[in-house]
Parts: structure tokens; sequence; C-alpha cells
């Protein structure tokens, strides 16, 4: 093997940053670059976004600083990427100058999807991405005395942004386009419960709808709905999805998949000198095999020690994505894994599935909460394929990870009636409450009943 010198990330969120400070973890030696925004600083995770638009939290502290990469002898340049040279093995920035390298990274993310709507462009329209996207809302929120806001797309961070800007007195109103909350990861029994709560705390949902015109003169005024009906808005956030940043990868000749930019199991592209992950790239269902997106950070923080790794020699293979996913609205607490009931009877999977309630303390208890348990089965295999977790209780919604490690691990039905929890009064269920395996014994008796 060639002995590597250098190594260039273009990016440094979770994937590119996390593989530029294992690199020199693993290897103090090497030369390594962190080539990012003109405006970037520091290391920021996209979660705490929310917070900060809302005013929960600030943007500083925030913030791992600079010195986290120049402590570590990392070298950082705040020019934009322009080109990469694969023949010449540099990349170019906007500057006119080139960098040099042995094995490079791609971890330049995803763009918001801006919807083609009248009015789209008005003064009060947003989306959030990065810290800066956050701010500008604080600001809009805090100059405009925003009283009456409107937002596109229930998912996760639509749901996490309506709970945190109504919980600041701000009338909310949450348009989906399709017929229930977070459809890609929650099935629509496990929903309702989510949209009645939603609803309770006094947020306006609206399913089917999506918003067909935004009306005003230089600013938001409101919006007129594919329903027609007309809502007051000062300020618009949309959530409708993200887009692979696939242009200079496409430039340079890379192979690109249905979804995003192409990469194998080590996660090299095309060119075995030149690694990708996170949201810029497409994975690989564990449970289908087809291609799927992965834009969570979960995801970019695994992909960066493991092409760190990958380049220093190690061949470490990157799991099928499973993509775990928890969000929170108030008291609520939801998670989901794997793929749901609707998607499998999509893919032309037969299902059988088992949800089970139960509490978040023993019985005898003061202050337990209820949660509520779905698992999902290929009938055929009878494996494990899906989960999802809607809580009352914080710690409750954690064991939705005990469900992805089952996917992970092939575990079947019999498997998971034998699951065995630590459990004490405070901390657990009762033992003979444990939800996960009582769902699982639901479906051992559906499956085996005389």
């Amino acid at each position: 093997m060639t002995r590597i010198k250098r190594v260039l990330s273009i990016g440094c969120s979770g994937c590119g940053a996390i593989a530029a400070l294992t690199l020199k973890k693993l290897n103090p030696s090497l030369e390594v670059t962190i080539i990012r925004e003109p405006q970037e600083k520091g290391l920021l995770t996209r979660c705490a976004t929310p917070y900060i638009c809302c005013g929960d939290v600030m943007v500083d502290p925030s913030y791992k600083d600079d010195s986290l990469f120049t402590k570590k002898g990392i070298q950082l340049v705040n020019v934009q990427a322009v080109g990469i040279d694969r023949e010449k093995k540099v990349v170019i920035t906007d500057d006119g100058n080139m960098y040099p390298y042995d094995k490079l990274i791609l971890a330049v993310g995803a763009s918001p999807v801006i919807p083609s709507i009248p009015g789209i462009d008005l003064n009060g329209v947003f989306t959030l991405r990065t810290s800066g996207d956050a701010v500008n809302i604080l600001n809009w929120i805090n100059s405009k005395r925003v009283r009456y806001v409107v937002l596109l797309g229930a998912g996760a961070i639509g749901i996490e942004k309506a709970y945190l800007l109504s919980r600041q007195g701000l009338n909310v109103t949450l348009v989906e386009m399709l017929g229930s909350i977070m459809a890609n990861v929650l099935d629509s029994d496990m929903a309702e419960e989510v949209q009645d709560y939603i609803r309770q705390k006094g947020v306006q949902l609206k399913l089917n709808q999506k918003v067909k015109v935004i009306n005003g003169a230089d600013s938001v005024e409101s919006v007129t709905l594919t329903s027609g009906e007309k809502i007051n808005a000062n300020m618009i956030v949309i959530s409708a999805g993200a887009r692979c940043n696939i242009e200079l990868a496409n430039n340079a000749g890379l192979e690109l998949g249905k979804l995003g930019l192409k990469v194998n199991q080590n996660l090299q592209t095309s060119d075995p000198d030149i690694y990708a992950g996170g949201d810029i790239i497409e994975y690989q269902s564990h449970v289908t095999g087809k291609p799927v997106l992965g834009q969570l950070r979960p995801n970019a923080v695994i992909a960066g020690r493991l092409i760190a790794k990958n380049i220093l020699g190690f061949n470490i293979k990157f799991p099928p994505l499973i993509n775990s996913f928890c969000t929170k609205f108030f008291d609520k607490s939801i998670a989901g894994t794997g793929i749901t009931e609707s998607e499998a009877k999509k893919e032309g999977i037969e299902v059988i599935t088992a949800k089970e309630i139960s509490i978040s303390k023993h019985s005898m208890m003061r202050g337990r909460k209820r949660y509520t348990v779905k698992l999902i089965f290929d009938k055929k295999s009878q494996k494990i394929i899906g989960g999802q977790i809607v809580s009352d209780s914080d710690c409750s919604v954690k064991h939705i990870d005990v469900i992805a490690i089952a996917i992970r691990c092939g575990l079947k039905v019999f498997d998971l009636t034998t699951l065995r929890c630590a459990g004490q009064p405070e901390l657990s269920p009762d033992p003979g409450k444990e939800p996960i395996a009582l769902a699982a014994e639901k479906v051992f008796a559906e499956l085996y009943k005389n």
C-alpha cells in the first residue's frame, strides 16, 4: 500500500470533522486539511438549530471552537471548493489555490428543498439548516414581533419546530401534504396519538394540504392552502426535505446513484482515492437492500470514523442502513427504526405486527408514564424489520435502540420473546410488562395458534 501523507476533507460537519479528528488520533503524523464554507467556524451539530432559532440556546455555547482542530494540527481553509482534478489529485478553491491530496473525503452534505410556490421569495420565508439560518429566524421573530408562524412539512424537524415555537407563545400552523405526520417513519396508527396531542397543545395541524400561495407585498402576511383556506402568517419555515450536494462530485465525473453520490461498503466513490459520507451519499437499506437516504447526524458521525479507518487500511464495511430516529413534542417522545408497516407492504413484504402498551416504572411507583411500542416482522422469515415508540416518558423512547440492534442482528420473533431487560422499580416497567417481549409474544401467538 502506498504511504499516505496528505488527506483532505471538503466539509466540516459530522462526517468531515469526525473523519479528520479520527485520522489525527490514529496517525498524528498525517497532514490533514479541512476545506469549508467561508463563514463556517468550529463544529456545530445541526440538532441545535431548532433550539437556537427559538432562543432556547445561544450559538456560541453550541459550537466546539476551532481549537478542537488546530490543537490536533489540522489545517482549516475557509474558502469555497469549486473543483476536483482527479488526475492531478488536487482540489481547487474559489481563490484559485490548489490543495493536493493522497486521499480525499467529500462531506459537503445536503441543501434544503425549496418548493416552487408563488411568494416563496418574500421576506419572512426561511429554511433551517445552519446556525446562520437559526439566528436569522430568531432575529425575525424578535424584530418583527412575530405572532403567527406557518411550518411546511410535518417530519421530525417540523414537529420539533412546532413544539419549540408554540412553547414561546407563537400561534403555529403545521401544514403537511400527506395524510399523517412523519409518514416515512411512523405508521398512521402510531401517528394518531401524536396528532391528537399536537392539536391539544394548540398547534393547528393541516393534513392532506399544501400551501398554494404565500401572500404579501414585501413580507409574508398569510398563506392560502390548496383547500382555499387562508391562514395568517408573519413567518414561514420550510422543512420539505434536503437534496444531496452532488455538484462537485458530478463535475469531477464520480458515479452518482438514484438518490445521491454512489459509494461502496467502504464508503469509497467510483474513484478509490475519494471517500464520501453523511448527507451527500445514498445508503443501502438493511431491510430492502434498495438505495435510501440517511440524512441524520449519527449516520454521518459513524461514516466519518469509518472513512478515517479505511483510509488507514483497516477495510471496515459500513453496515446497511437501519436509520433510527427520535424526536420530541412537549411531553411526547417519538421514535422509529427500520421500515414502517406501510413501506413494507409497498415493497411486497407480508408483515405481522403487534402493539403493546406499558408504563415507565413499576405499577406501584408514582410518576409512572405510559408508552406504546409497535413491532413489525417479516412474516416469512419471522425477522424483525421495524419498530416504533410513542412515549410520555423521555427515557422509554430510547428503547428504540434495542429494536434497532435486534434488526441489525436478524433476531426473530422467538428471540424477542426471551428479551431480558434490566429492571428496577423507578427505572423500568414491571418485568412482566416489558413491552418489546410482550409485543413479540402476541406475534408468536398469532403465528403458532392452533
